[in-house]
């Protein structure tokens, strides 16, 4: 049995209610795109970003992949991304290559302990589909692609804003469904709101063909997402372990 949340597929207008969530949640995969997707074509890709299955996907978090691992070096970036190439290509700063690679990492579906050391117990994860606050919630999230996709990577990238405390980027990431072999590519914008202090993340969007997130429809869907995934998906013991060290009187409800 395989769990969707519903809501962004082939058809973006749709979005499911809290009363029919999990007769929505079954559903089939929309038409896939071919992987030569011309850029034109890309900018219109809605691709499922989160997929989950019942049972444990810790037992999935160790499967090999090829692409970039969490020590590696940043890809080169494309100074001509598709609808970016007018702004400026930025160098990232050490603390800024630490996040991308991390995020590269999630996205890639490979979540570890070490990666999440580096986000705030309290951060907030978004996206079109979800709106988690706390890491009871946004570790459910981000532990569900291994069990989802049998291969994630990031094909092109940009570094558009570097503050203090935001980091964003563009890219085009690449996913493959576990078990259908269907190939999706995606383009969003990743924005990363840090502690300036501790270079720790503090909020985390990812917007789907670069849209602001939001809506007032979809917004009782995204939290019911955010509450119901951790009843669904496993965290393994070692990362519930650092968030509860980094909060030990927060008080915050064991995962």
């Amino acid at each position: 049995m395989r769990l969707w949340p519903n809501g962004v597929l082939s058809r973006p207008s749709i979005f499911a209610s809290p009363s029919t969530l999990f007769t929505l949640l079954t559903v089939s995969l929309a038409t896939p795109t071919t992987t030569a997707t011309t850029s034109a074509a890309i900018s219109n890709t809605f691709a499922p970003q989160r997929t989950f299955r019942l049972g444990r996907p810790a037992a999935f978090a160790s499967h090999p992949y090829t692409t970039m691992s969490a020590s590696a070096s940043l890809p080169a970036q494309t100074e001509s991304f598709s609808g970016f190439a007018s702004s400026p290509v930025l160098a990232p700063t050490a603390e800024t290559s630490q996040l991308v690679r991390d995020a590269m990492e999630l996205f890639g579906a490979r979540p570890s302990a070490a990666i999440f050391a580096r986000w705030s117990p309290g951060a907030v994860f978004a996206d079109p589909i979800c709106h988690a606050e706390g890491y009871a919630q946004y570790l459910a999230q981000w532990y569900g692609m291994p069990a989802a996709f049998a291969h994630s990577e990031t094909l092109a990238w940009k570094l558009i804003t570097q503050q203090d405390d935001r980091v964003e980027y563009v890219q085009l990431q690449r996913y493959k469904v576990k078990g259908l072999g269907v190939t999706k590519d995606m383009v969003s914008t990743v924005v990363m709101q840090r502690d300036p202090a501790t270079n720790t993340i503090t909020r985390f969007e990812d917007r789907w063909n670069h849209k602001p997130l939001g809506g007032v429809f979809s917004w009782p869907f995204r939290r019911l997402n955010a509450f119901t995934l951790p009843w669904i998906v496993g965290v393994p013991k070692e990362t519930k372990q650092v968030m509860q060290d980094k909060t030990p009187t927060a008080g915050q409800k064991d995962l």
